[in-house]
């Protein structure tokens, strides 16, 4: 058996540290992503939930439990068209990062990505769910398996 690491370098937040204000945000958030919405709202059903908490949205990543870095990454991805990537590092804290990438493996939409568009991004979407100041920053996640 082996142990591998990788590390995801990029522009983002550490999610983990953000207190989510309350289950009413966390739907207005999901209501900038109708379609992703949908798929939570289902998944709540079936899990029986019917008075979510922000504790059960925080849950609804039951793959890689990654909990609002996916959330915030799927409802970005759907209503901006912009993709980041949702992590974790070796202490189980979440991130959510802008990856570079080679010119010409982006979307189009990515190419007139710029430093300013992803701050204004991630303080929309992250100040639907909590008034807390944040800090966008480069980072550098390490994992590994």
């Amino acid at each position: 058996m082996s142990y591998q690491s990788w590390h995801i370098y990029g522009y983002g937040i550490w999610v983990s540290d953000l207190e989510i204000e309350s289950p009413e945000r966390v739907q207005e958030l999901l209501h900038h992503a109708p379609e992703y919405e949908r798929q939570v709202e289902q998944w709540l059903k079936e899990e029986n939930i019917t008075d979510p908490t922000v504790e059960d949205y925080g849950e609804v990543d039951h793959e890689f439990l990654l909990g609002f870095a996916t959330l915030l990454k799927k409802v970005i991805a759907e209503a901006e068209h912009i993709q980041f990537t949702a992590c974790d590092d070796y202490e189980g804290m979440d991130y959510l990062v802008y990856e570079p990438t080679y010119p010409w493996n982006r979307q189009k939409a990515d190419q007139k990505v710029t430093q300013k568009m992803l701050d204004e991004v991630i303080r929309k979407y992250v100040s639907i769910l909590t008034d807390q100041e944040i800090l966008i920053d480069y980072c550098s996640v390490e994992n590994g398996g």
